[in-house]
Order: structure tokens, then C-alpha cells, then sequence
């Protein structure tokens, strides 16, 4: 999981790099316990209850494995963390609690042991751009989210 973790966080910035890296060491498809996406270059955490500023247990382990492997395999660089909420409660409720999950996704993270290599851009949305129906509980649950974004961070170049 780690060298697949690895892949997809290094393969998200071969961008940045400036060129194709054909030689990453990837085995097959893997899955990984937590939603990632290279073509966007995030990760998405989700288990926050309803009004609570941390995610739950599993996801903030999630967080763990990601610091692991960014410790292992980048250099530095900044990483965007956007927190959301659901629409219930108050707009300005919202925005401060979305703020605050990312904050405390943030210091999870620096928990965790993510090397101070690593800088944080903590952004709150509140509200605003949910990704699902804010009408049912499931809907509501998605939208209760933290979005890492990884499009700036430095790897190192690992060929076979």
C-alpha cells in the first residue's frame, strides 16, 4: 500500500517536475482505505460528525498513512487543506467549523510526524461547494469533508 500510496502521490506531480517519469517503481492496481484522485492531485477525508471538528477514528489514521509516505518520499512543499460542511446551522457557523476541521486535520497531521518540510494552507468553505445533496443524512455526510491537495509538494525521483 505504501509503494502504491507513493505512485499516486508522486505520479500527481510529475507535472510539476516538468517531465514524464516512466521509470516509478509501481506495482498494478492497488486500493487504498481513503478517496485520492491523481488527476485532481487531492485526497479527500470524510467521517466528520455532525458539528464535530475532527474527523473520526479510521480517517484520521488515513491522515497517519499519508504522512508517513510523504515523509518517506517528499522533499517539501505546501499542502492546501480545505475544509466543508453540511448546510445545516448557520452560514457563518459553518465557515468558522469548516476552518477549524482544517486547522485540525493540520495539527493531525504535524501528530502524526509529517516533517516540518512540509507547510500547511489551511482554507475553510463552509458550505459552499458541496459535492452531494444536502437533503439526506448520506448526502450530508459527504459533504462533511477536509480536500489535501498535494500540487506543490516536491518528491524525490525514484527509478527501478
Amino acid at each position: 500500500m505504501k509503494k502504491f500510496l507513493f505512485c499516486l502521490l508522486f505520479s500527481i506531480n510529475l507535472v510539476s517536475l516538468g517531465e514524464v517519469i516512466k521509470e516509478i517503481i509501481c506495482s498494478g492496481p492497488a486500493k487504498i482505505p481513503f478517496s485520492c484522485s491523481t488527476d485532481e492531485k487531492k485526497c479527500v477525508i470524510r467521517g466528520f460528525g455532525k458539528n464535530k471538528k475532527v474527523p473520526d477514528e479510521t480517517e484520521a489514521f488515513d491522515l497517519k498513512t499519508i504522512s508517513e509516505i510523504l515523509n518517506e518520499y517528499g522533499i517539501s512543499g505546501p499542502i492546501d487543506i480545505v475544509g466543508y460542511t453540511d448546510s445545516i446551522g448557520s452560514k457563518s457557523y459553518n465557515q468558522k467549523l469548516s476552518l477549524t476541521r482544517a486547522n485540525n486535520v493540520a495539527i493531525l497531521f504535524r501528530g502524526y510526524g509529517l516533517s516540518e518540510r512540509f507547510t500547511f494552507r489551511e482554507i475553510g468553505k463552509g458550505e459552499n461547494e458541496p459535492v452531494d445533496t444536502n437533503e439526506t443524512e448520506q448526502g450530508r455526510y459527504n459533504n462533511r469533508r477536509v480536500e489535501i491537495f498535494f500540487k506543490d509538494i516536491k518528491f524525490k525521483e525514484e527509478k527501478k
